[in-house]
């Protein structure tokens, strides 16, 4: 059973930035540390860095003769809290972290040029390492990032209204200073069926299998060698160019994991490449996964109707603004993901004064958020929720305070209504500080909603206002 089944949480899958679990059974995707990598998300990006830092640390203690140490580092078992991975019909794990931590710590041992010159990338570890596969590439990575994970839950918990338990134990989490791993207590929401923590994984950094995996450095990276070395061969010996299929080399040069990781330990200097073509790929070309595809996943959506019909149910004024707030946060998800994703609610100013109801990371590569993000400078988005008819001042000073050379000057501010004087208002913050505020109300909410049932991109209805805007100011 999915969580939002579970617990009659009202959304599905496109409505939220995190992978909805099945409660049951773990699903058959992994954590592909590789787009932590790719994305320009500050957060994500630390990820990257943190388990980079993590096995420098571990090869320093190698190369100083701190070998139990690293040892213990070693040390990956599943990471049942994520739902993710091998287990049929429950979330328990294989309990092979200890035998598989000193598969790696074999290999890192005795292989001089991981010594020399660490790990690039985690995924390396799936190509060089005949023992180690992507469902321990993405346990590796669930594991050393356990502290990234645990803040990603507690905010998807806290945008959806999502129950979490206070001081729950979560086991095997590595301590910086200790250079070990130990339990910690923090709030999480518990699993309904067996009261076991959570830990919920943005659907953006899932994947069937790593980027980087063994297939595709013979596919993009080896056979191409081979192939020319079958075809100098064959002029040499009878002096023309033969037809070589990729089926033959295949065949003849034993294409497997384990005679890829014999090539690379023989030629490391192939790995280097493979990796340099690798990062060299834009985010939007990575290969995709479609989440509908994958057996036991959400493969609903709240039907356009009825997210409409929520927010007109609503009542202006106070006593529905939680509920309002709650309702945006979906429906902005639905209209504007992946484009806008890592959606932060409730966010403080720097100097703690200032609370931004919604900000989402602008990840997008092109279209409509791309120029945004390049002419205002806007790495988030900022969204100001107000249920409320009769704008004024205030409502324009609060977000303009909020758009900056930082954030960005581009900002949206959402209202049930809007009269001509707030249209005035938000002209007047462009003709004098360059501020774009566009005020999107429960029309404008409906009529985006409204072209994704008719197959057409919101995004067409948001440039329209954009430029209508621009051209009005």
């Amino acid at each position: 059973m999915l969580l939002n089944e579970a617990l009659n949480l009202s959304f599905h899958q496109p409505e939220v930035d995190f992978l909805i679990p099945n409660v049951d059974e773990d699903l058959r995707i992994y954590v592909d540390p590789f787009l932590f990598y790719k994305s320009e998300n500050p957060e994500f990006l630390a990820v990257h860095a943190t388990i980079r830092k993590y096995f420098d640390i571990a090869i320093s203690q190698i190369k100083n003769g701190k070998e139990e140490i690293a040892k213990r580092m070693m040390v990956f078992p599943e990471v049942k809290e994520t739902m993710l991975g091998l287990s049929k019909n429950s979330h328990k794990g294989r309990g092979l972290g200890h035998i598989r931590g000193e598969i790696i710590y074999k290999e890192i041992v005795s292989n001089k040029d991981i010594l020399k010159y660490g790990i690039s990338h985690l995924a390396e570890m799936q190509v060089l390492i005949y023992g180690v596969e992507f469902d321990l590439v993405s346990d590796m990575c669930t594991n050393i990032a356990k502290h990234f994970f645990v803040d990603y839950t507690q905010r998807q918990c806290l945008l959806h209204d999502i129950k979490m338990e206070k001081g729950i134990c979560l086991t095997h989490v590595f301590d910086w200073q200790e250079l070990d791993w130990d339990d910690i207590h923090t709030d999480l929401p518990l699993n309904p069926h067996n009261e076991q923590p959570m830990l919920f994984v943005p659907k953006v950094v899932i994947r069937r299998f790593s980027e980087i995996n063994y297939k595709d450095f013979w596919t993009t990276i080896y056979r191409y060698i081979l192939r020319d070395i079958e075809i100098s061969r064959s002029i040499q010996s009878i002096g023309r160019k033969p037809k070589i299929t990729w089926k033959e080399i295949d065949k003849k040069y034993n294409f497997s994991k384990k005679k890829v990781v014999e090539v690379l330990h023989e030629d490391y200097q192939l790995l280097g490449k493979y990796i340099r073509k690798k990062e060299s790929i834009r985010l939007e070309n990575l290969k995709k996964i479609n989440l509908l595809d994958i057996e036991g996943t959400d493969k609903k959506a709240t039907p356009i109707e009825n997210l409409i019909s929520g927010l007109k149910e609503l009542k202006v004024g106070k006593a529905d603004c939680r509920k309002y707030e709650s309702i945006m946060v979906k429906i902005l998800t639905r209209l504007f993901s992946p484009m806008l994703s890592d959606p932060h609610r409730n966010v403080q100013t720097v100097d703690g004064r200032e609370v931004i109801d919604i900000t989402f990371y602008n990840s997008a590569n092109h279209s409509f958020w791309f120029d945004i993000k390049n002419k205002y400078g806007n790495v988030i988005i900022v969204f100001e929720l107000k249920n409320m008819t009769d704008l004024g001042n205030e409502e324009y000073f609060q977000i303009s305070a909020r758009l900056n050379e930082k954030n960005g000057k581009f900002g949206i501010l959402i209202s049930r209504d809007k009269d001509n004087l707030d249209i005035q208002r938000a002209y007047r913050r462009y003709n004098n500080e360059g501020k774009v505020i566009l005020n999107l109300t429960d029309d404008d909410i409906i009529n985006m909603l409204t072209s994704i049932k008719d197959g057409i991109s919101p995004i067409i209805y948001l440039t329209k206002i954009y430029r209508k805007f621009i051209e009005e100011a």
